[in-house]
C-alpha cells in the first residue's frame, strides 16, 4: 500500500506523484492540482471577499478532461470518525482523563493555590486577631494596676493587696503642701550672707506641694546665688521597694541624691563631693540632713558650692549656695568654702523649722 505524508528520505511536492514527469524546472505551476499534496484543505483556507478566489490565467483551476477524471474537493471539517474493527476510533475532544490535560491541571493548580492563600490570609488575620486582644488585655491590666496604686483611698491605713501592705494614702502627720520658699528666708538672713542688690528668678515655683525661689547678687567682687527648694511626696506604688508611702518616696529621693553626689555619673559635669551628715535638725528622729561640698573649674573660671539636703517625713528639703572664687573674665573672688557651707547650713536650719511647726 502507498503510503502518502511527510515522512524522512520521502520526496515531498509535486516529485511524490508517481505519474509526474513534469520536467523540475517547471515549478510549482506545473504541477496538476490534483497531484500537489494536501489538496482538500486548499479551499478550506481562502477567506472570502472581493479578491477571492483570485481570477487570472495563473491561478486558473483545472477542467477535468477525459483522460483525467474529476477530483472532488473535501470540505474544510475533519473526515467523520468511523468505526474501525478491533481499533479505539480516535478522540478528537483531547485525552480522556481530565488530569492528564495540561490546561486542566494548570487550572486546577491555580485554584488549588487561590484557595490555599486564602486559608493562609484567614490563619493571618486570626493571629494578629489574638495579638491585638492579648495587647489591649495586657494594657487594660497595668492601668488598672496603676490607678488602684496612685489614687489615694478614702482610708488613712494600709491597703492589703495580698502581696504585702502597700499604702496609697497620707499617713498622719505627712505634709501635702510646703510654704512659700521666697518667703520662707527672713530678709535679715538675706542681707548676711547675700549683701546688696538681690535679683529674685521669676516666675518662682510655687504649686503647693512643690516650691522653689533662686536668688542672685553680682557685684564685684562678690557673686552669689542662692537656691531654696522644698518638695512634699506623695504615696507611690512604683517605687521598687518600701511600702508605698509618700515618707518613704522621700526617703527614697534622699538616698538618690546623696549617691549622685557621691558618685557622680561620667556625663553629669558634677564632680564627686565631700559628704557630711547633719545632727540637730528641726524634727529630731523624722528628719535626717548632709551636706555636701563640691568645686567647678569651667573655661578657667573657679566656683565652690555647699549642697545641704534635709529630709523631713515626706518632704525633701534641698538649699544651694554658689560663690565665684576666680572668674576667667572680671575681678571676682575669692570666696571660702567653710563660708559658704556654714551660711548653707544655717538657711537651711530656719526653713527646715517652718516645715516642722
Amino acid at each position: 500500500m502507498t503510503q502518502h505524508g511527510s515522512f524522512p528520505g520521502r520526496p515531498r511536492g509535486r516529485r511524490a506523484r508517481p505519474d509526474n514527469d513534469v520536467p523540475e524546472w517547471a515549478g510549482f505551476d506545473a504541477v496538476p492540482q490534483d497531484q500537489g499534496e494536501f489538496t482538500w484543505v486548499q479551499d478550506a483556507r481562502l477567506p472570502d471577499g472581493p479578491d477571492f478566489p483570485p481570477t487570472g490565467p495563473r491561478h486558473a483551476a483545472p477542467q477535468p478532461s477525459a483522460q483525467q477524471p474529476s477530483v472532488q474537493q473535501p470540505s474544510a471539517q475533519p473526515p467523520p470518525v468511523q468505526d474501525w474493527p478491533g481499533q479505539q476510533a480516535p478522540d478528537w475532544s483531547g485525552p480522556a482523563n481530565p488530569g492528564t490535560n495540561p490546561m486542566e491541571a494548570f487550572s486546577e493548580r491555580w485554584q488549588r493555590r487561590g484557595s490555599d492563600s486564602r486559608g493562609e490570609r484567614r490563619a493571618d488575620r486570626r493571629k494578629r486577631r489574638k495579638q491585638y486582644a492579648a495587647a489591649i488585655g495586657g494594657a487594660a491590666v497595668v492601668v488598672a494596676v496603676l490607678i488602684y496604686f496612685l489614687i489615694p483611698g478614702g482610708s488613712s491605713g494600709p491597703a492589703n493587696l495580698g502581696l504585702g501592705s502597700l499604702v496609697t494614702s497620707f499617713l498622719p502627720g505627712e505634709l501635702q503642701q510646703v510654704p512659700n520658699a521666697c518667703d520662707a528666708v527672713p530678709g535679715g538672713m538675706l542681707g548676711q550672707y547675700l549683701p546688696g542688690q538681690l535679683k529674685v528668678a521669676a516666675p518662682p515655683l510655687n504649686t503647693g506641694a512643690d516650691s522653689q525661689c533662686t536668688w542672685t547678687l553680682d557685684k564685684s567682687p562678690m557673686y552669689r546665688v542662692l537656691e531654696v527648694e522644698m518638695q512634699a511626696y506623695s504615696p507611690n506604688a512604683l517605687v521598687t521597694s518600701g511600702d508605698g508611702s509618700a515618707t518613704f518616696a522621700a526617703e527614697y529621693a534622699y538616698s538618690e541624691a546623696e549617691s549622685a553626689k557621691q558618685q557622680p555619673g561620667p556625663r553629669s559635669g558634677q564632680p564627686q563631693a565631700a559628704i557630711t551628715d547633719l545632727p540637730g535638725l528641726p524634727g529630731g528622729t523624722d528628719t535626717s540632713g548632709f551636706e555636701a561640698t563640691q568645686v567647678f573649674t569651667v573655661n578657667g573660671a573657679v566656683s565652690d558650692v555647699a549642697t545641704v539636703v534635709v529630709r523631713y517625713r515626706n518632704v525633701l528639703l534641698t538649699v544651694v549656695l554658689n560663690g565665684l572664687d576666680h572668674a576667667n573674665k572680671g575681678n571676682y573672688g575669692p570666696v571660702s568654702m567653710g563660708d559658704l557651707s556654714s551660711a548653707a547650713h544655717t538657711v537651711a536650719q530656719e526653713v527646715a523649722g517652718k516645715l516642722v511647726q
